[in-house]
């Protein structure tokens, strides 16, 4: 009888703690609280590899690293603002867990010295921008120029490799102070005035900042071009004489219109083919009559700027074409030192260094 009056008493106790527990236990949840979203500026990593040291023109292997950290693919661009400077790749898509290399490409005419260049990195992830920001330190050691002679053929080189396009030559007769124009890479042909035989000459490359040592070469020119073959319509006027015809002729040295001219003589006065050069760095080389820059000739201003063409009255005057030495050139049809008519083929060129 006990036992039963023991018994009934725990299962009242029971069902009253579990009427009293009943509400605490509904109001538990067990469901698995959600992850936070992944954070890109903190999952996309931009790191520069390191310290280095570089030669202009030359490429250096890991100068970043882009990490993705995430579980998504990202598209990202690597950018600077330096014009001698290029990250290759400067953008692709990148795997979750993975690492990207960028390298860094040092243009030829990259000032040499320390540079410290911020770098931006631009990624999309899920339609989400982000912008990653650091820097790099790096040294960049000048490039080395140098020349050859291979085959009566000036070579230039730059690093030890065929240099780029936009090296200017010059040269000089050994003993002279004035350097003259010789080409720019890559065409590296005698100048059309020389005449024929074998010359030595001092020759120097330069490149930016960069020049290369003097080397003395013995070249030999087998054609001697002394003007553009021109059409019959084009041809100078008949008023120049082709003084070099007139035996009577003299040659001589004298002093003219401020500077020096070397070459035929009629009457005392420049007459027929010579060459003429004044203080100011002009030099003309062509031909004259009676005493004027008159017909055709090849007109060499400081700078290196050159005019080659018909002239009349020391200027200008007829079909010619005016150079610069890295900019380009300018063909037409010019009219007392101006140029009246450009070229059809060249009436898109840039021109601003010719009209500044």
């Amino acid at each position: 009888m006990r036992k039963l009056l023991l018994g009934l008493i725990i299962a009242a106790v029971a069902v009253v703690l579990f009427i009293s527990i009943r509400p605490l236990l509904g109001a538990i949840s067990f469901e698995r609280e959600p992850e936070p979203p992944e954070d890109p500026e903190a999952q996309i990593e931009l790191s520069p590899a390191g310290y280095f040291t570089v030669s202009q023109g030359e490429s250096y292997q890991q100068a970043l690293l882009v990490t993705n950290n995430m579980s998504e693919t990202i598209n990202f661009s690597v950018g600077h603002e330096h014009s001698h400077l290029t990250f290759n790749p400067r953008g692709e898509r990148l795997a979750p867990g993975r690492t990207r290399e960028i390298e860094l490409q040092v243009g030829h005419l990259c000032p040499a010295g320390e540079i410290e260049l911020p770098v931006y990195l631009r990624a999309e992830v899920n339609d989400k921008r982000v912008g990653k920001d650091t820097a790099l330190n790096f040294t960049v050691i000048p490039g080395w120029l140098s020349m050859e002679l291979e085959d009566n053929e000036l070579r230039v080189l730059w690093n030890d490799e065929p240099a780029p396009s936009g090296v200017l030559v010059t040269y000089r007769s050994p003993g002279e102070d004035d350097w003259r124009i010789w080409g720019e890479t890559p065409r590296l042909d005698p100048p059309d005035h020389l005449e024929g035989g074998t010359h030595e000459f001092e020759f120097q490359a330069k490149l930016g900042e960069v020049e290369s040592p003097v080397e003395v070469f013995s070249i030999e020119i087998e054609i001697v071009v002394v003007e553009e073959e021109e059409p019959e319509e084009e041809a100078p006027p008949a008023r120049p004489a082709a003084a070099e015809e007139d035996d009577d002729d003299d040659y001589g040295t004298m002093e003219w219109a401020g500077g020096t001219y070397s070459g035929q003589l009629k009457d005392g006065l420049p007459h027929g083919r010579g060459e003429w050069t004044h203080p100011d760095g002009r030099i003309y080389r062509g031909q004259f009559v009676n005493g004027n820059i008159q017909g055709r000739g090849v007109m060499t201003f400081p700078g290196g700027i050159e005019y080659r063409g018909q002239f009349e009255d020391g200027v200008a005057h007829g079909t010619g074409t005016i150079t610069h030495p890295t900019e380009g050139s300018i063909s037409g049809e010019w009219h007392r030192g101006r140029l009246v008519e450009q070229s059809d083929d060249e009436e898109d060129a840039d021109r601003k260094w010719f009209e500044n």
